[in-house]
C-alpha cells in the first residue's frame, strides 16, 4: 500500500512540475526601445540580462505602433492579416472611423491570439491590460480579464497577475500583461529627456517586484519572457510637415504620425496623389505611396483596410496631426512647450530607433545568451511552444526563434 502511495505521489509531483515549467508570463513595457538599457540607469534589467536570453532588438511589424504590434505579438501575423493597422481607421464603405472596440480587432475571425488558443486547449489564461485582450475571440471567454486602467498602480497590477498564476481552482498556465511606460511620458518629451529616463528606471524597478513576487509565491520555474512593441524616436516642431495647404480641401487624412491615412474626395484620386507627389520631391522628408506601390516588405497593402494613398514621414519628421499631439500634452503636463522635442513612432520597422528589447528567463530559456535580433512576428511561435501548443497560421518562422532555447527543453511547436 505505501507503494502505490509513493507512486500516487510521485505522480502528482510529476504533473505538477510539467505544468509549471510550461508557464509563461509575458510582460510588455510599452516604448521600451532596444538601447535604453544601456543608459546604466538599469542595475535590475542588467543583472536579469546576465543570467537570461535576450536580444540586441527586436525587428517590428509596420507600422511600428502600439495596437499593431501588441496584435502581432499575440498573433504572429503581420499587420496585412490581422488587419489592426492603426488605432484608428477609417472605413470608406461605412463611413466611419474605427477607434477602440471590438471591430477594431476581429477584421477577421479566423484569427485567435495565444491568450485563446491557450483556453481552447483546456488551460486557463489571465490578461492584464493587453490591447485587444478585452474581447472574445472564436466565441471563447478567457478565464481572467482586466481591462486597461491607467490608475490602478503597478504594483496592484502585478499582484493580482500573481494570484491569477497561483489560483487553487484555476491556476493560469498564461498571463500577458501591458505597461503604459515609458511610451507615455516620451510623447511628451522625448526618448532622450530626464522623463524618460525616471520611467526607464520605474521599468527596471518593476521587473525586480515582478521577479521577487514570482519567487515570493513560489512560482519561480515560469518563463517570463519582457518585451515591448517599439521604440521611439525625437522629433521638433520644425519638422512637422503640415499637408493641410496641399490636399486638405480635396481630401481626408487619418491616422497619427508619421504614417497617414490619405482618402481623395470623389473625383481628385489622381489630383491628390500628384499634389503630394510634387510635394514630397519638394520637402523630401516623407514618402507617398498608392496602395498598390506600397512596399512589400511592409507586409501592409493586402489588408482591405489599407488606405488608397499612403503617407510616410521619415524619421525624425511627423506630420500636422502631431500639433494636436502637443495640445493635449500641454493639458497633461504641467512642462510641456513648444521647445520639447516629442516621441513619435510608427516608421520602417528598418529603422533602428523603432527596435524593441527582448528578455526572456526560466526554464526552457538559455542563461546569459544573446541573439543579434529576434521578431515580433515570431514570438507568437515561441510562445506557443512553451505552452507545448499547436499554432495556427501565422506569419513567423521558429527557426529564427530556436536558437533562444535550453537544448534541455523537448517541446518543439512548428509553423503550420
Amino acid at each position: 500500500m505505501w507503494f502505490l502511495r509513493l507512486i500516487f505521489i510521485f505522480c502528482l509531483i510529476s504533473i505538477n512540475y510539467f505544468v509549471q515549467s510550461s508557464r509563461l508570463l509575458v510582460v510588455s513595457f510599452d516604448g521600451f526601445r532596444y538601447d535604453y538599457i544601456n543608459r546604466n540607469i538599469t542595475p535590475n534589467l542588467h543583472k536579469l540580462k546576465s543570467k537570461s536570453t535576450s536580444a540586441k532588438f527586436m525587428i517590428n511589424v509596420f507600422p511600428t505602433q502600439t495596437f499593431t504590434n501588441h496584435f502581432s505579438l499575440a498573433t504572429g501575423l503581420y499587420s496585412e492579416h490581422h488587419c489592426v493597422l492603426a488605432s484608428k481607421i477609417y472605413l470608406p464603405e461605412k463611413n466611419i472611423v474605427l477607434k477602440y472596440g471590438y471591430e477594431l480587432w476581429h477584421y477577421n475571425d479566423s484569427v485567435v491570439p495565444i491568450w485563446t488558443l491557450n483556453e481552447k486547449a483546456g488551460n486557463p489564461s489571465g490578461v492584464m491590460m493587453w490591447p485587444g485582450s478585452d474581447f472574445e475571440y472564436a466565441n471563447t471567454k478567457t478565464t481572467y480579464v482586466f481591462k486597461y486602467n491607467i490608475s490602478v498602480p503597478w504594483t496592484d497590477r502585478v499582484n493580482i497577475v500573481m494570484d491569477w498564476f497561483t489560483d487553487k481552482e484555476k491556476p493560469a498556465k498564461l498571463t500577458m500583461m501591458y505597461f503604459e511606460q515609458p511610451d507615455k511620458d516620451s510623447h511628451a518629451f522625448g526618448p532622450d529627456s530626464p522623463h524618460t529616463n525616471s520611467q526607464i528606471q520605474n521599468v527596471d524597478k518593476m521587473t525586480k517586484y515582478i521577479l521577487d513576487q514570482l519567487k515570493e509565491r513560489n512560482i519561480t520555474d515560469v518563463n517570463a519572457v519582457f518585451l515591448s512593441d517599439h521604440g521611439m524616436e525625437g522629433v521638433t516642431v520644425d519638422r512637422i510637415i503640415d499637408l493641410r495647404p496641399v490636399v486638405g480641401n480635396i481630401s481626408e487624412m487619418y491616422g497619427t504620425s508619421p504614417v497617414l491615412q490619405v482618402y481623395p474626395h470623389k473625383g481628385k484620386e489622381d489630383e491628390v496623389f500628384k499634389k503630394l507627389k510634387l510635394f514630397a520631391l519638394n520637402n523630401t522628408h516623407f514618402q507617398v505611396y498608392k496602395r498598390s506601390e506600397i512596399p512589400v516588405n511592409f507586409h501592409y497593402k493586402k489588408c482591405s483596410r489599407a488606405p488608397p494613398i499612403m503617407v510616410l514621414a521619415e524619421p525624425k519628421y511627423a506630420f500636422q496631426d502631431l500639433y494636436e499631439g502637443i495640445k493635449w500634452y500641454k493639458t497633461h503636463y504641467n512642462d510641456v512647450t513648444d521647445n520639447n522635442t516629442f516621441g513619435v513612432h510608427g516608421y520602417d520597422p528598418q529603422t533602428i530607433d523603432m527596435h524593441p528589447y527582448f528578455i526572456a528567463h526560466g526554464p526552457m530559456f538559455k542563461k546569459n545568451f544573446e541573439a543579434d535580433h529576434l521578431y515580433t512576428v515570431d514570438m507568437y511561435l515561441l510562445f506557443a511552444k512553451i505552452l507545448d501548443l499547436k499554432p495556427q497560421f501565422n506569419d513567423g518562422n521558429f527557426n529564427r526563434v530556436l536558437q533562444v532555447f535550453n537544448p534541455s527543453s523537448n517541446k518543439v511547436a512548428g509553423k503550420q
